[in-house]
């Protein structure tokens, strides 16, 4: 039996549509804090501190001020990293640093 072409061209768009929908969120843009952390992970702290300055600066986060002061932590620059430190502390009393793999 024949398909019709009104059918079968709101089945080709479904499914387009279903396929948007689907990729969308590996299509969007990749936000400051998920770079930073790439980047921690492949030791390039330099770019971390970058996006975790730019990410904090958006929104106040207590897990990414302690990213932030580990990755200065490692560039040896102990005092500005305390200082992150202590902003992850005062949002956040009862943080916990994150494991390093």
């Amino acid at each position: 039996m024949a398909m019709k072409k009104s059918t079968w061209r709101k089945g080709i768009i479904l499914s387009i549509l279903a396929l948007l929908l689907i990729t969308s969120p590996l299509l969007a843009e990749e936000n400051p804090y998920d770079k930073a952390v790439r980047a921690y992970m492949k030791k390039d702290f330099r770019t971390a501190v970058k996006y975790l300055k730019e990410y904090v600066a958006q929104k106040p986060d207590p897990q990414a001020y302690y990213l932030l002061g580990y990755a200065l932590y490692k560039q040896k620059k102990h005092s500005e990293s305390a200082k992150y430190f202590e902003e992850a502390y005062v949002l956040d009393p009862n943080i916990s640093p994150v494991l390093e793999k």
